[in-house]
């Protein structure tokens, strides 16, 4: 061999590079073949049985780790190796392995003596011949570790899969002895296979170990050591591509495993990834490691499924391990490789690959490549902003969990963002990036970049500058987003803000703002420093001045008086300023200021100093003074600079004030940012109350766990919205009752423990429950109330939603809390007025509970005390009266007919003082709103009904005393009236009109307060009827059964006291008959005729309560010259006696709903529209003509009267009492109000009714024609916001009731007038919903000739040409976009031809008969029978509806016929 070809054989050569792949497989040879050419060679499929003999051939070579059998038995061998899956006998697999690995040491050592004898021979200038078997045999072996690596390592994934999995065989056995046998049959296979899992992995494990080695192949020679010197072994020919693409293709085949997802195969992953890592150093394979990064594990199936991506953590190790010193190193390659993996990640899915989805692996890589390599990705992190601008939401999901992974970092540390300003300027911008994409397009890009924020702040990520910095506010306005998902997400991000927060649990505003302008003070006064010589020369001269001023004048009137000479004996300023604090100083400060030139008395002139001098004197003193003060303070200071000592601590002090003023500053911002803060928070309170309110089940219990931090917090408003948020007690789900009684306990009562803090417990739960109660309104009053009463009942059972979580022990009122709060309301002290009566309202829930009930019993007299202490406690006193006749539990027990029951005696003094009380609050003329007379007038019919003795005295007697009071009333005003009219003296006739103008005020106030009341007595005595005749009727029913068992007698017990009810029962045996049918719904049935009958027979008997008093409320609403506010209150009153019977029911129910709609009164509007309630539930027959009339008031003026309406009709649908119709198009438009308390109410009657039935799906047709009609047109922004809102309640319906949706829609253009141009408009807005898949641009192109008429219209053309376009624009389906195209086509075909017959032509009612035997034509039909505008005439209902219902089940086949 020539010595050129010598030193090129032992010249190091360097790996091929990427563009030579073609030109190196022709590369001239020394004799050897090529990895593709031992391939092809081998490409052959042998017998099984030869392969089996090549093997234990190849076996006796193995023992005696010869390399040589590799090219004997590689055809064989290859055979094997490229038949994974006709080759079934692994066991031969494992053997070819171990006999590959005990071959391998022998070949290795023959590679490192061959490469050693090269170099000592080109060394000493020999040639060197070239081995081609062992050439071979390492191509050979490289080729089937490769193979069997792969193959290995799936088999294991797949035998370790199949092993976790519980055998069922021989689950058929009947007999247990079988089952065992089965069992214990399988634990063995389990441990089997299990041990040959292990040893496969051991082998898999050597096989790397070998690759490894031979690419690694240190060798000495004699010209030094050689790392990866494999590569000389083919000398002098470069290095074959193929040969280090085996060991890439080893990797990949590897990267295929789905074990690889599993946490705990990261070791095994890092073991093969050696394999990269030495292809990165030695052979600068770096860029073909990143592409593999991508082209081998996006298209992965196992990674869709996977929560994270494996294979960055394993390579990031790597790149750290250390050297063979065990020093911690940075492996530049593998650096360099992830370099270039974090670029490619955020180019790969940009510019025009943009616009396609990327697969789940791709969006792993990037979080990966964060949480791994977060400098990485710091140093391009301009590449990964561009991320977010993907249109794909995964992409910029998992780009905003990159960039709050790298927020998290120790890269972007505060020490580190302290020290380096570009690190805090990145820190900054990411937090800006991920706040900005809470406003994202996305709907989930949204709800993660708010929970990524929750995460951060809940881990203290976000440093304390950023948290005032407004971002809660950006993060809190998603409370108004549409997505419940993203709500729910805020509102959790908010809960945990306020649990991390830097700044304490304190936000009361109140005493920040207090506190802040004490330190400000502090702060103004520190910003003045004056020193301390200064300070003490001013308050010398303070102490002495009023001495030094009667001296100097005294000096001054002596030389004006020529009594003294002016001359030198003053002295010097300083000898003058020394002797300050000594007696006479005052004289020889003013001898000594009068030589001055600035004194205000010429005294070297006697002419000047005779005619000004006495008037000048107190102008002369005062300038002396002042003088003296500056002359003085300026001496002092003169000798402080002289002292050293007192120099240097004045210095410190005025460092200390310094300090203390940074000290200052600092709190003073601090208190600023949490007022910030605070201001924040209190917008978010108002919004989260919405939500709550309104919102889901599970936005509701974010909703209240985060309220109740902002109360326990202090944050404004939090008490207001605690309050109003207490309504969701009377939602009927039960796991919201129980997250609201469990943050009520949190919040009420005191979780002090220890029985020396009882007390002190006590009195905090006392005062909780206070300050809830304090300042309710009366709309919230009764929610809390009754939140109240379930923490005070004991009685009741705890609300379990999960049957699967253990119940939680309640925290109930104890009876120390309320024996103190009896206390408070009880005090006969004068004042506390306001605190009495917020005790006497928390008492009422609580007196109505089994553990409160008693003691408010015993309180009675109490109670009857607070009567006469002015009309707010009275009113709170006769509430908790009124409920003293509730049944205990004992009472309501079936056999409690023997025990006496609570009831008061007419003639008590009880109902003396509620008398009293009544008349004082009710006759009065003055009309002060403050006053709550119509309380008192209500409490007190409820206590005459529920604790009287005997009704028909007490409560007849109260009517007749108003009406003899009303009476004298009236006489009064008619004696002064003539009085007026017949005196003579103007004086008297002056007195005797204003006396008739007092009593006809007067007379007008308490008529109508008597209406109000006539009002109040019939609905309470309804009510009574209906409550108490059921229940008394069946604890007699029971009692007489049991009589007639016994063959007894029912006999009236001594021990109990009767109601005049139970004796009028008693009396009239026919009325309390027993019932032959006992079941519940018959006995309910037969009992409601009972109270209806009574009704409508006897309450209304002429010579009865009420049938006196209505015709004073006819008479009222009749006669001409009755005042307008007694007519309303009057007409009011009038409707509450609608319900009572059917007779004024049918009588009077025109006049009332006439009223109802024409009455010039807000307030009576919205009461007549609150009687439509217990109208509809009394007569719901008659009612059901009237309905009409109460769907137009949704329409009404008056936001009030439209809120209402909404919520009477929410109501009666809720239980049934009405049938929807299409007028309900009218409380629609109430989606689009102005008012939002309008808005809400009518946003939640329609998600309520969607919930319950399919009503809107069948009306929302007729509602778009409504809207868009003429005559009831909407504006096309407010049409937008109803029909946004509806067709948002149909998403959670079926797909097939919402596709339906599109022909019941075209239907509807044929009743528009073909000269309208803009309702055309406003339903294509509802198609343009509708047809956003290709099923519903199917069906809008069946329904061509219902629209297509009113294509000739340019202006209605030109708008379906948009909305087809941009449906084509934003479709990702070709179909789909063939289908507009054409659409498209046949609009401009129109505008450019006109109208066709057919395009307005049905189909012929033959196709749609064409029966079921034509198959090829069923599609046809199908679509025949769609474009149909509805069944003929002459065809019956039923048979109809079996012939749509039969080509909707041909449908499906003719369509894949057609296919």
């Amino acid at each position: 061999m020539p010595k050129k070809q010598v030193r090129a054989a032992v010249a190091p050569v360097s790996p091929p590079r990427d563009d030579d792949m073609a030109a190196q497989r022709t590369l001239p040879s020394s004799g050897f073949k090529l990895i593709a050419e031992l391939i092809a060679e081998t490409d052959k499929n042998l017998p099984n049985d030869e392969i089996d003999r090549a093997i234990e051939d190849f076996s006796s070579f193995s023992d005696v780790s010869d390399w040589r059998g590799i090219p004997k038995y590689f055809l064989h061998l290859s055979s094997l190796s490229r038949r994974a899956s006709t080759y079934d006998n692994w066991h031969n697999r494992f053997k070819v392995v171990d006999y590959l690995i005990s071959c391998f040491n022998s070949l290795k050592e023959s590679v490192i003596e061959y490469i050693e004898d090269g170099f000592a021979r080109n060394k000493t200038r020999e040639p060197h011949e070239m081995d081609i078997d062992l050439i071979h045999s390492v191509n050979m072996f490289v080729i089937l570790a490769q193979r069997l690596t792969v193959q290995l390592q799936l088999y294991v994934s797949k035998s370790n899969a199949t092993s976790g999995q519980p055998k069922t065989k021989n689950a058929k056995v009947r007999h247990a002895l079988e089952n065992d046998i089965t069992k214990w049959k399988d634990v063995q296979r389990h441990r089997v296979s299990l041990y040959i899992i292990f040893a496969l992995l051991n082998v898999c494990f050597q096989m790397i170990n070998c690759l490894l080695e031979l690419l690694e192949l240190p060798v000495e020679t004699v010209t030094g050591p050689k790392p990866a010197a494999i590569q000389y072994v083919f000398a002098p020919d470069i290095i074959e591509k193929d040969f280090t693409q085996r060991f890439m293709d080893t990797v990949s085949g590897l990267l295929e495993d789905p074990e690889n997802a599993v946490r705990v195969n990261q070791p095994w992953i890092t073991h093969f990834f050696r394999i990269w890592r030495v292809l990165a150093n030695d052979y600068s394979m770096g860029t073909q490691i990143a592409n593999s990064m991508f082209k081998d594990t996006l298209e992965l199936a196992y990674l869709e499924t996977s929560s994270t991506f494996p294979f960055i953590e394993p390579l990031v190790q790597l790149m750290k391990e250390g050297d063979d010193n065990n020093q911690p190193r940075i492996n530049k390659p593998l650096y360099h490789v992830l370099e270039m993996i974090a670029h490619r990640a955020c180019c790969l899915y940009s510019g025009d690959r943009a616009d396609r989805p990327p697969p789940k692996a791709y969006c792993m890589i990037v979080q990966n490549l964060a949480v791994n390599c977060h400098d990485i990705m710091l140093h391009d992190v301009a590449s990964v902003y561009k991320l977010l601008e993907n249109p794909h939401p995964n992409v910029r999901m998992s780009t905003l969990q990159a960039l709050a992974d790298m927020f998290s970092s120790p890269y972007l540390s505060q020490s580190f963002c302290d020290n380096f300003e570009p690190r805090a300027k990145k820190r900054r911008t990411i937090f800006e990036k991920i706040v900005a994409h809470t406003n994202d397009e996305g709907t989930n890009v949204r709800a993660k970049a708010v929970a990524l924020l929750r995460n951060l702040m809940e881990n203290r990520r976000i440093p304390e500058e950023f948290e005032s910095s407004g971002f809660v506010t950006v993060v809190g306005s998603r409370l108004q987003d549409r997505s419940v998902q993203v709500r729910k997400a805020t509102i959790q991000f908010l809960a945990a803000f306020l649990d991390n927060n830097r700044h304490g649990h304190d936000f009361n505003r109140a005493a920040h703002v207090e506190v802040l302008d004490q330190k400000s003070r502090e702060l103004r006064l520190m910003n003045k420093p004056r020193l301390r010589v200064m300070q003490e020369a001013e308050n010398t001269m303070t102490r002495r001045q009023f001495q030094l001023r009667s001296e100097i004048k005294d000096q001054l009137l002596a030389l004006l008086s020529g009594e003294t000479e002016l001359d030198g004996t003053a002295g010097r300023l300083d000898e003058v300023l020394q002797s300050i604090n000594e007696d006479g100083a005052g004289a020889r400060v003013a001898r000594y200021y009068a030589r001055s030139d600035r004194f205000p008395i010429h005294m070297n002139d006697p002419e000047h100093k005779e005619k000004h001098g006495l008037q000048l004197v107190d102008e002369c003193v005062k300038f002396i003074l002042e003088t003296l003060e500056g002359d003085y303070i300026h001496y002092k200071v003169q000798q402080l600079q002289m002292d050293d000592d007192q120099l240097l601590e004045d210095e410190q002090q005025a460092r200390d004030r310094s300090h203390e003023s940074l000290q200052l500053r600092a709190q003073m911002q601090q208190l600023i940012d949490k007022m910030c803060i605070e201001v924040e928070l209190t917008k978010c309170v108002e919004m989260t109350l919405r939500c709550v309110l309104m919102g889901d089940s599970a936005e509701i219990k974010e909703g209240i766990k985060f309220l109740t931090r902002c109360k326990l917090f202090g944050i404004s408003g939090a008490d207001d919205a605690i309050r109003s948020m207490c309504c969701l007690v009377w939602r009927p789900a039960a796991d919201i009752i129980s997250e609201l009684i469990e943050a009520a306990e949190n919040m009420f009562i005191s979780r002090l423990e220890g029985n020396e803090k009882a007390s002190e417990r006590d009195k905090s739960t006392v005062e909780n429950l206070m300050s809830a109660m304090k300042g309710v309104t009366e709309r919230d009053r009764s929610s809390v109330e009754e939140v109240i009463y379930l923490l005070a009942a004991v009685e009741l059972e705890p609300v379990i939603d999960d049957k699967s979580k253990p119940s939680r022990k309640r925290k109930t009122i104890e009876s120390n809390v309320i024996a103190k709060l009896w206390n408070i309301a009880l005090d006969t002290s004068v004042g506390n007025e306001e605190r009495k009566a917020v005790a006497l309202r928390i008492l009422y829930p609580i007196s109505k509970t089994e553990k409160g009930l008693p003691e408010a019993r015993s309180r009675l007299r109490s109670l009857q005390k607070k009567l006469v202490e002015g009309p707010v406690l009275a009113v709170e006193a006769l509430r908790i009266i009124s409920i003293l006749g509730l049944p205990t539990k004992q009472e309501k027990d079936a056999h409690a007919y023997n025990k006496p029951i609570f009831r008061i005696n007419p003639e008590d003094s009880l109902f003396r003082s509620i008398e009293q009380v009544f008349f004082h609050e009710v006759v009065k003329a003055d009309d002060d709103p403050n006053r709550d007379w119509f309380g008192i007038m209500r409490y007190s019919i409820s206590s005459i009904l529920n604790i009287s003795m005997d009704v028909n005295v007490v409560l007849p007697r109260l009517a007749s005393q108003f009406l003899f009071r009303a009476k004298r009333i009236t006489e009064f005003y008619i004696f002064y009236s003539n009085q007026a009219n017949e005196a003579t003296d103007a004086n008297k006739t002056a007195v005797a009109a204003r006396r008739r103008d007092y009593w006809a005020l007067t007379w007008c106030r308490v008529m109508e307060k008597l209406m109000a009341f006539c009002g109040e007595l019939a609905v309470q005595l309804h009510a009574f009827i209906q409550v108490n005749i059921p229940r008394l009727h069946n604890r007699y029913a029971n009692k007489i059964l049991d009589a007639e068992k016994n063959d007894s007698k029912a006999r009236e017990e001594a021990a109990r006291f009767l109601t005049d009810l139970e004796k009028s029962i008693a009396q009239r045996k026919t009325i309390f008959e027993v019932p032959q049918d006992l079941t519940p719904g018959t006995s309910s049935n037969t009992l409601h005729h009972l109270v209806a009958l009574m009704c409508d027979k006897r309450m209304f008997v002429p010579n009865r309560l009420l049938g006196r008093l209505l015709p004073i409320i006819v008479y009222s609403l009749r006669a001409n010259t009755m005042p307008l506010r007694v007519k309303q209150a009057a007409l009011v009153a009038y409707g509450k006696y609608l319900p009572l019977s059917a007779d004024i029911s049918s009588f009077a129910a025109p006049s009332f709903f006439t009223a109802m709609m024409g009455s010039e009164s807000t307030l009576v509007r919205c009461n007549l529209i609150a009687a439509c309630c217990d109208f509809a539930f009394a007569q719901p027959t008659l009612f059901e003509l009237y309905a009409p009339s109460l769907f137009r008031m949704s329409q009404d003026e008056s936001p009030l009267a439209r809120e209402s309406t909404i919520l009477v009709l929410s109501h009666l649908m809720s239980n049934d009492m009405i049938q929807t119709r299409g007028v309900l198009s009218e409380p629609a438009r109430c989606i689009s109000d102005s008012v939002r308390s309008v808005r809400e109410a009518a946003e939640s009657f329609f998600r309520e009714l969607n919930q319950r039935s399919d009503t809107i799906i069948q009306l929302l047709p007729e509602f778009l024609y409504r809207l868009s009609s003429k005559t009831e047109r909407l504006p096309m922004k407010a049409y937008k916001i109803v029909f946004e809102f509806l067709i948002q309640l149909l998403k959670e319906k079926s797909k097939s009731s919402s596709d339906t949706m599109i022909d019941r829609v075209c239907l509807k253009f044929s009743n528009i007038d073909m000269n309208d141009t803009e309702a055309p408009k406003y339903l294509l807005i509802a198609l343009s919903k509708f047809a956003q898949s290709d099923g519903g641009l199917t069906r809008l192109q069946d329904n061509w000739r219902h629209w297509s008429k009113f294509l000739c219209q340019p202006q209605v053309a030109r708008e379906f040409r948009h909305m087809v376009e941009h449906l084509q624009f934003s479709s990702k389906s070709e179909d789909f976009k063939n289908h507009c195209s054409e659409l498209i086509a046949n609009i401009d075909k129109i505008q450019e031809e006109g109208l066709r017959k057919e395009d307005i032509t049905a189909a012929p009612a033959a196709a749609k008969r064409g029966g079921r035997g034509r198959k090829p034509a069923a599609a046809a039909v199908a679509k025949d029978s769609d474009d149909a505008p509805g069944p003929s005439t002459r065809t019956p209902k039923k048979r109809r509806r079996r012939a749509v219902s039969e080509e909707s089940e041909e449908s499906p086949a003719a369509d894949s016929d057609f296919e």
